[in-house]
């Protein structure tokens, strides 16, 4: 063991490791990069977290670099869990410490993973309302800024966080929670670390309020565009650190909002003819606010019966269509039997397929297919996971749809379409190899060309998380040069020595970011998520 990881054993109850197989073991998530760690941490408690994290801090001041990733499930898809420096994992800090079913209220460390909690919360009626990967970790899910689905209106994780316990760049501890405008100005005056990031930060609103008022933290999770929501009414900094990458803190627990677990809630799904229908489709099902859209495109299921898997819903599908699913959940019976109504006249013209217990098991294995396509590879030829959930305009859609039917033609690559409507966000994962020079050349180029596609619409290239340290060589010559350099000082406010997942968002060096680039993709299931 070397003696870096000798010295910071004794100094924490957790883990450092330095053997070459954990470190390996730790090098790629579920992008494409791979970037080999210096070391691996398995802190077992907050004050571990803070005792590794003032220790960087020490060593930055003296212009000794050891930077800190923060790791969950390892299941990031834009390579914001691998790092050179120090790999923390907060896989310890997986205790669900209390359920309060009166509230709806539950508070957990980090390291939890959705599936545990979701299992958890079932017992007692309850269920956290986010989109994720059961293995994901509720850290993984507030790094990229989860997106949450409920009977109202597209939300983020971040409006389900009254608080959380974050450690700063130097190792201090802080609450973050909304504050009034008299506890927040109690907090600027603070004489420590904490101080000078209220200070600072309320003082960049203000200078850049123009700025701050343009962001759109919905549909895009670039950049940290929650300071829009500290600038409103909150003064939180919760905001800030969803959709961060870990950038700008370490979140160790949280108090989160939970839901009740509806009643026999009721499945449809619409079969369209192609792209003009899906909008109009659409749009009926979000007017009555129906949550758990889905979109799948019909090619995918062409493609996924080469896997053995099959789904009837696409039988009478034209070939250049869509089926469209979701999930009628209301308090009242009579309520969902209402909107059901109103969904058979609106959509008589139609193919309106209803749950049944004959046709259950369909519903049930539509995911189960979506996973099966995903994970169907030949020999070092993958669907990458390069640009997940990018935002289209609902104006642009029929466009869109179109433009990516015509780019499949030309570029001779299958491009079939998924995603969530309620969101307008759409996912395409094309078939490349990356352990040659031509395939990573033609991987390149079919991201340049599709991220001035959604530019060009209107849309944008992280409509559904945040953009890691490989989307930015891609779209920051498309973002405004103020917004920018707001994320830079926002960036230096938090973290004065780029302790925290350094080469994240802003900093995008090409050269470097190929010369990670991975010659192979194995690295068990991928998810849609």
């Amino acid at each position: 063991m070397n003696r870096l990881a000798v010295y910071l054993n004794h100094h924490i109850d957790g883990v450092v490791y330095s053997a070459p197989s954990i470190l390996a073991a730790n090098s790629t998530d579920r992008s494409v990069l791979k970037y080999f760690p210096r070391l691996v941490a398995e802190p077992i408690s907050t004050l571990d977290v803070r005792r590794l994290a003032r220790f960087s801090y020490q060593l930055a001041q003296k212009n000794i670099p050891l930077p800190i990733t923060l790791r969950g499930a390892g299941l990031s898809k834009n390579a914001s869990d691998i790092g050179s420096g120090l790999i923390m994992s907060l896989a310890r800090l997986n205790h669900i410490q209390e359920i309060d079913p009166i509230q709806r209220l539950v508070r957990v460390q980090t390291g939890v993973t959705l599936g545990e909690l979701r299992k958890s919360l079932l017992l007692q009626g309850l269920d956290f309302v986010v989109y994720g990967d059961d293995r994901e970790t509720i850290g993984d899910l507030i790094s990229r800024n989860a997106s949450v689905y409920d009977n109202t209106r597209p939300k983020t994780i971040s409006s389900l966080i009254t608080c959380a316990e974050v450690v700063l760049a130097d190792g201090s501890l802080i609450q973050a929670e909304p504050l009034n405008k008299l506890t927040l100005k109690k907090k600027t005056k603070l004489n420590n670390f904490e101080g000078d990031i209220y200070h600072e930060i309320s003082e960049l609103c203000r200078e850049n309020s123009e700025v701050v008022d343009a962001l759109d933290s919905l549909h895009s999770r670039a950049g940290f565009a929650g300071i829009r929501d500290f600038a409103g009414k909150s003064a939180s900094l919760v905001p800030l650190f969803c959709g961060a990458d870990n950038s700008l803190g370490i979140i160790t627990e949280v108090i989160l909002k939970v839901e009740p677990v509806f009643d026999e809630p009721i499945r449809i799904a619409v079969v369209c003819r192609n792209a003009n229908d899906y909008v109009k489709v659409v749009d009926v099902l979000q007017k009555l606010n129906l949550p758990d859209l889905f979109v799948y495109d019909t090619e995918l299921y062409n493609e996924v019966e080469n896997t053995g898997k099959t789904s009837r819903f696409f039988r009478k599908a034209s070939d250049d269509g869509y089926l469209i699913t979701a999930t009628i959940k209301d308090d009242s019976n009579l309520w969902r039997k209402h909107k059901l109504r109103k969904i058979k006249t609106e959509l008589k013209n139609y193919r309106l397929i209803i749950e049944d217990k004959d046709n259950r098991n369909d519903f049930d294995v539509l995911n189960e297919n979506l996973i099966a396509y995903l994970n169907d590879s030949t020999k070092n030829i993958y669907r990458l996971p390069l640009i997940d959930g990018v935002y289209i305009p609902r104006e642009a859609q029929v466009r869109y749809l179109n433009a990516v039917t015509r780019m499949s033609d030309k570029l001779g690559v299958a491009l079939a379409i998924y995603g969530r409507p309620e969101f307008d966000t759409f996912t395409v994962r094309p078939n490349y190899t990356i352990n040659t020079a031509e395939g990573r050349r033609k991987m390149v180029s079919f991201m340049r060309e599709y991220i001035k596609m959604i530019y060009d619409l209107g849309g944008n290239a992280c409509g559904n998380a945040s953009e890691g340290r490989f989307l930015p060589i891609f779209i920051n010559q498309y973002r405004d040069a103020k917004q920018l350099k707001l994320d830079g000082r926002i960036k230096q406010i938090f973290d004065p020595f780029d302790i925290f997942n350094p080469g994240i968002k802003q900093e995008a060096d090409v050269r470097n970011i190929l010369r990670h680039f991975r010659i192979d993709y194995g690295d068990g299931i991928i998810s849609e998520h």
